[in-house]
Formats: C-alpha cells, structure tokens, sequence
C-alpha cells in the first residue's frame, strides 16, 4: 500500500495505490520530485516584515485564530511552510503576487490543524485491519466473523472491535469462536486494544495452555477455566502480543504498508500533529518503528508532525530514562521527535484492570491493580522529571490518577523548577480531591473525549462495574477547567469503550452534547454540567494539545511566524448545531504550507 504526493487542482492532495516494496521507494522518490516541480517556493520566517511574497493566500472566510488577542481575521498568506500575515482582506490581498495561488474560502471557516494529543497510528493500522466487530451483540459478531471467513477460505481470520458488554461478565471464549472457525487460527482484538478473543487453533500455534505463565500476574493474563485451561479471553498487551505474535508477527514492513494506507485518512480528518502514545514493540527496539515516520519525512510523504514516546508497559524501570533519552537523542528532525516517557499506569475497567480506591461494584475482591509498585512510580517519575523529560500516564481508574498526581507531586519537590509537562491520560474516574490538582500541579489532563457518550459501555457496563455513585462522576473535563487545569483531546485510537474513531471532529461534538453521534435525541451522559462549549472544546483540540506536545511556539493557532498546519471547513462551526459538527466536511488540510488533503 502506498500513499503518492499529487497535486489536486494545482494545490495537493494524497491519493492511494498498491506498491511493492521497492516500487515504495521508487514512487517515494518521484514524489519528492514532483513536489519540487510544484511545491510552494519559501522559506522560513520569524514575522511579516521581511517576509518572502505569499505562495497561498486565503481569503474571504471565517478564520478562526486561536490567538486570544485576535480571535477571528478573513484572511491569511502562507508563504513557504510559515504563516506570513493574518487580518482583513484587504491588507492580505496587498501581499499578492502574480504568483501567488487566491483561495477564495467564501466564507467557508479556516482553523488550525487538529493537534491529536494522544493516539497511536502504527496499532491503529494494525488491529483494525480484518473484520469490523463494532456491532451490537455477540450473536452479530460471530454472524460477522462466519461471514468473513466464508470469503477468505485460507489464512488466519482477525478483526477488531467486539466490546465487554457484549458478553457475559466472564468474557468470550474460545469455544464460540470454534463453532465458527476450528480449522485455522483467529484472534479478534477488543474495541479498548487491551484485550483478545482467540479460537483454540490460536492458541495452540501460540503455545498457550494451562501451564502457560501469565506475563504479568494480576495485570497481563489469560482468562482460565476452572481446571485451568486458557477461555479464549487474553486481558493486556504483554498477553495478547503473545498471541499475536506467534500467529501473525509484526513486523517493520507490514507496519509501513499498514500506516501508510491510514495517513490520507488522518489528513481527511484534518489532523496535522500527533502525539505517538505508544507503538507496537518489534523486538526490544521501540525506535526502529518510530523511525517509519522519519523514513516517510524524508521522502516528502509524512502528512503530520510527530511527538513520539518511550512506552514502558511494566518493571523493570531502572533504564526508563536512559531509554527514553536514547530516543530523543535518535530521532530528531523537523517533523519527528520523541520527548516523553509513556507509563502504562494501569489497564481498562472493562478488564478488571483499572486500578480504582473502591473495590469493583461486580467483583468486591478486587480493585483492579498497576504493574507498578507505589514506590516505582515514584522512582521512574522522579527520575524523569530530573532529566527534563515529561511523562505521560494512562490512567482510566482514579488510584492511578491519584498515585500518579502524588508522584509527580513529589518530584516537583525535589527537583528544580522548570517548565513542566506531564499529563494524565483518559481519567474515566477522578476522585473529587485531585480534581483541583491538575491545575496545582500543572498537570494536563488529557481526556479521549469520543468515550463521553451515554453509550451503553459508559452506562450499562460502567454501572455494573462500579456502580451508580462513581458512574454518576465519570469524565469531568469541564470540572478540570473550572478548577483550572489544561483539557487536551486525543481519541487514543484505535481504542474506544464504544466507538473507535480517529476523527477530533466526532471528540469535539461528543465533549460538547456527552452523546452518541447521529442520535440528537439520545440520552446525555452524567454529569450534564461536564458538556464544553465549542469554544473549548476546539482548544482541546489545537492549542492547548500542541502546548502539551511543546509544539505550542509553531502550531495551534493561526499567528504570523508560526508553521502553516490549517484546516478549511465547509461551515463555520459556531454556526452549526452541535449535533452536526462531526459530519461537517473538511475541504482542505494543509501541513507545512503543503496541502494534504483537498476534497
């Protein structure tokens, strides 16, 4: 799979086709030389006065800055990959050359890029490949799975996006996958990427059976019958890759097809700047996959900026800063780098992982656990902290936000003062006490603000999980803001509670309604008073993001020397119903002054 660099009506765009290999690298290279046929000419400005004539000028449009001192201009010249001037028409207008390329918006809205705060590309193009699961019951996800393996009669059958509440509180097992498919392997990824459905034959090539070790005990583990047999049912990532490695081994080429394929849709969806929360492990070598994005850098065909991180998943933690240094000292260039220690904090409610203070409503002798010992989370933020470099939590119980809140606490005691980024991921629960301490701290809170729908894995299985009081107070970014704390937006995906999406216009309609997409009359998640107003929400998604990922000084808002990563939309967001936002067209994309997507 291949993604070739075109221009579409003079300014660009991103078409797909199927390469090997070495045709890869061959169109890669054409690529780069037709951008230099037709790129946009420039170079790199500090400010307007001085400035190279404008290669693009937008004008006539609802453009919305995010510059607090200048919140909405008509017009804006990009010259190179830089923003060169922002205001009326008529004093951009005066800019024009006989060269520069007039886009009249007709009063079509122009924003910034949307900065995704925290997702994962390489995984997201890798589990979601197969059968789409994304169904209601588990009577249709085996319809589904019966009816794919029907048109592939050979290979191993996989898919993504079967959810919990589909099955009973024991999860699925491989006996139903069985009577579906016996006579080859199948695996099947769950919709929150932290566990997997696996037939017999699965777990057979993968030598699982009862006297197989749990990776991790209490946290990364097969599901087993009462003599100790495997189910089928595979809870966190050192377990499932276990699996899926011995069936279908990731590798770095099939990585690169897989990524490659989902780059014209990220640029679609008007996403110029990610946040890399984690990529797939290929050996012990985590940069060897980050290197795909400077790979695909160098040949011209990277549509976003990248922040990359260090995953460490559980101990040990002692080279937890020397690695994650190693990586920044590796991969550094203009649009790639890597900055952040990512903790796997704990794992997901669905799977009893979620480290909560409460015991689980439905499981009164667990309060679900974190591959980490309190004093190492202390000593690996601590250490990081030391070194400069910002740490990343996931954190989808409220202990773990808690411990982590504690250990960052800490080392800003101890250490010297500096400009500090650690951000806490997803904080489906946060107790009361710690939401003024994000704001104290300066903690980010980074919320997947596509989960906040009365769906029924917020409602139904939240509530079993851990009952109606706690369910009442899950996902309070407005009460963060109010405290005053910093809200980013990033969809995590491919992983969800009950829709995957990697689209920040479905996170924005979602934080401001709390409901599900394409039902205006469905029911609003609790607490109401945590919906955001647009205005908020779009923050979220651009600005404050790119402060998260230090990007803030070149992207996220439309200002005169900043990097030119802009969206037009069909429609001016402040005039459409909330409930119409996620469907309202992106007509362009531009990322570094070149354009990525045009509708």
């Amino acid at each position: 799979m291949c993604m070739n660099c075109v221009f579409a009506n003079a300014l660009g765009g991103f078409i797909t086709g199927k390469l090997d290999r070495r045709s890869f690298v061959q169109a890669s290279l054409a690529c780069v030389g037709v951008a230099a046929s037709l790129s946009l000419p420039g170079s790199a400005f500090g400010a307007v006065a001085g400035a190279d004539s404008p290669s693009v000028i937008f004008r006539n449009g609802k453009v919305y800055t995010l510059d607090a001192k200048k919140p909405w201009a008509q017009a804006v010249a990009v010259a190179g990959d830089r923003i060169v001037a922002v205001g009326s028409d008529a004093d951009v207008a005066a800019l024009a050359t006989p060269e520069t390329k007039t886009i009249d918006l007709a009063g079509r809205m122009l924003m910034p890029g949307f900065v995704e705060a925290h997702i994962h590309p390489f995984l997201g193009a890798f589990m979601t490949a197969g059968v789409d699961l994304q169904v209601a019951t588990a009577k249709d996800a085996l319809a589904a799975i019966a009816a794919f393996a029907k048109a592939h009669p050979t290979g191993t059958i996989r898919g993504f996006g079967w959810r919990v509440d589909m099955f009973p509180p024991e999860g699925p097992t491989r006996e139903m996958l069985d009577a579906v498919i016996a006579d080859r392997p199948a695996f099947f990824l769950a919709i929150d990427a932290h566990s997997l459905w696996a037939n017999s034959k699965a777990l057979e090539i993968a030598g699982i059976d009862a006297h197989t070790p749990d990776p991790v005990p209490g946290f990364s583990y097969y599901i087993r019958d009462k003599s100790g047999k495997p189910t089928g049912y595979v809870i966190e990532t050192s377990a499932l890759l276990q699996v899926v490695n011995a069936i279908e081994p990731i590798s770095l080429d099939s990585m690169a097809q897989l990524v490659v394929d989902w780059l014209p849709k990220a640029s679609a969806a008007g996403i110029t700047s990610v946040f890399d929360a984690g990529v797939p492990p290929i050996g012990a070598d985590q940069g060897a996959i980050l290197e795909i994005y400077t790979e695909l850098e160098k040949q011209g065909r990277l549509p976003f900026r990248v922040v990359g991180s260090y995953l460490l998943k559980a101990p040990p933690i002692e080279s937890a800063t020397a690695s994650t240094q190693d990586l920044m000292r590796r991969i550094d260039t203009d649009l790639v780098q890597v900055r952040v220690l990512k903790m796997l904090g704990d794992g997901t409610q669905g799977g009893y992982t979620a480290w909560l203070t409460e015991p689980y409503a439905d499981k009164p002798d667990s309060i679900g656990s974190s591959p980490f010992s309190e004093a190492q989370w202390k000593s690996v933020i601590l250490d990081a902290d030391r070194a400069g470099i910002d740490v990343h939590v996931h954190a989808c119980g409220e202990r773990t936000a808690h411990v982590a809140l504690d250990a960052i606490a800490a080392a800003i005691a101890a250490n010297p003062p500096r400009d500090r980024r650690h951000t806490i991921a997803h904080n489906v629960l946060t107790d009361d006490v710690d939401i003024p301490r994000f704001g104290e701290l300066g903690v980010i809170a980074q919320f997947s603000a596509n989960w906040l729908s009365a769906d029924p894995d917020t409602v139904d299985s939240l509530t079993r999980l851990y009952g109606p009081e706690r369910q009442s107070k899950i996902y309070r970014p407005k009460s963060i803001l109010m405290a005053g704390g910093a809200v980013t937006f990033g969809s995590d995906w491919p992983a969800a509670g009950y829709l995957s999406t990697y689209k920040p216009l479905d996170a924005v309609q979602i934080a401001m309604t709390r409901q599900l997409i394409g039902k205006p009359d469905a029911p609003v998640l609790a607490p109401i008073a945590e919906r955001m107003a647009l205005k908020e929400a779009l923050h979220a998604a651009t600005l404050a993001g790119a402060r998260q990922i230090r990007l803030e000084h070149n992207v996220g808002s439309i200002e005169p020397g900043k990097r030119a990563d802009l969206i037009v939309l069909a429609k001016n967001l402040f005039d459409v119903a909330p409930h119409d936002i996620a469907s309202t067209p992106i007509d362009m994309t531009m990322m570094n002054g070149r354009f990525t997507h045009v509708a």
